[in-house]
């Protein structure tokens, strides 16, 4: 940081020195306008002291503009993390809004998008699919690999470069999910997180792994991912990883494939028919809820809750409040909707039992008592 303010500072000392000395009449270096000395001293350090007033009065002139958006996501106790991500976000979108500027990549990254986002990027802009359905949505793109124009509704291959022409336009995901690199300036549409300070909760407590491009809340939960949630709720994720149990599925991904196996041989799992497990397609909130409550002892055989009432017995049982449930049934179901559920289930009491969801994970070393102690300290 200071290095950038240092080097701010040294590019506005040089304008204003050429500013001056080129308005300044005549002299040579045998008969300077102004000594050296006056240079050296004087002149550099009233530049100096403008500069920085000028620097402070923009800053606290930011944290006026942005007080109300800065304010609206450090309500409560938040991580460092998610309140820098939160804060940015809130000020590049109310600079969007104005036209001022879009997200802008220095190269190609890779980013997540969940169905029915749309990515808007204005000229020059490249993205590359490499995982996933997307078409044209508006204008057009062009296809540099072919050197061909690709029309409004049509299909983008994988793995082939498409540029946004000068007038730019925009790209929409078709998938369930969908992976692009994107090169340049762009503003994306879509489900925007709610739930990210708890998210960062849950990784540090080592329920979250994360994906390489981060936590991708925006999208759906699928159900391989929701039964790999559901073991280490269940404090079962070393055992499981440990063991390599079989299972009759030929369409398990590779990293499930020591969850879902032991989820099946403990029966908390089955397929959608004898050889198919379906792992990408994605869970309901009603599904995900159901994984919840037998985590906490909870179960069907028993009569402690329906299937179909999953979400409302949570309720009932003290698990989630009122408010949850009325957003989850209103709402299509993200990632982001896992982490919140997730992490009211920590302090949710084990059936039968005074002790909390975590204080249980901790007996059970799943998570350490150090990280259980930050966490409840939030």
């Amino acid at each position: 940081m200071k290095r950038r303010i240092t080097a701010a500072l040294l590019a506005v000392v040089l304008v204003m020195s050429l500013t001056f000395l080129s308005s300044a009449s005549g002299g040579t270096t045998s008969d300077p306008v102004v000594s050296k000395s006056y240079v050296d001293t004087t002149f550099f350090e009233s530049v100096i002291a403008s500069a920085v007033a000028k620097a402070e009065a923009a800053i606290s002139s930011f944290k006026t503009e942005y007080a109300k958006k800065i304010s609206s996501v450090t309500t409560g106790a938040i991580s460092g993390d998610a309140l820098v991500e939160k804060t940015a976000e809130a000020v590049l979108l109310d600079l969007q809004s104005k036209g001022r500027y879009l997200y802008s990549t220095a190269y190609m990254q890779p980013k997540s998008f969940a169905s029915g986002d749309v990515l808007s990027g204005r000229a020059g802009t490249t993205v590359i699919i490499s995982e996933g359905s997307v078409k044209c949505a508006s204008g057009s793109v062009i296809n540099i690999t072919q050197g061909k124009e690709i029309s409004k509704g049509s299909a983008l291959g994988r793995y082939t470069a498409f540029m946004f022409p000068e007038t730019g336009g925009e790209i929409e995901i078709i998938s369930k999910s969908a992976k692009v690199l994107v090169d340049g300036v762009y503003s994306q549409s879509g489900y925007e997180p709610k739930y990210m300070d708890e998210a960062y909760a849950l990784k540090k407590l080592g329920l979250v792994r994360g994906a390489a491009e981060g936590m991708e809340l925006s999208r759906g939960n699928t159900r391989a991912e929701s039964i790999t949630m559901l073991i280490r709720l269940l404090g079962e994720e070393e055992p499981a990883l440990a063991a390599a149990h079989k299972h009759p599925f030929v369409d398990v991904d590779k990293w499930a494939q020591r969850y879902v196996g032991y989820a099946y041989r403990m029966g908390y799992t089955k397929g959608v028919t004898n050889t198919r497990y379906d792992g990408s397609s994605l869970t309901t909130a009603t599904q995900y809820m159901t994984f919840v409550l037998r985590s906490l002892g909870y179960s069907e055989e028993s009569g402690d809750f329906q299937y179909l009432t999953a979400i409302s017995d949570a309720v009932r049982l003290g698990v989630i409040p009122q408010s949850v449930a009325t957003e989850l049934n209103a709402v299509e179901f993200k990632r982001d909707h896992v982490m919140h559920i997730s992490y009211l289930a920590m302090s949710a009491k084990v059936k039968g039992s005074d002790r909390t969801l975590l204080s249980k994970l901790v007996s059970k070393g799943a998570v350490s008592s150090d990280a259980a102690n930050e966490f409840l300290s939030r």
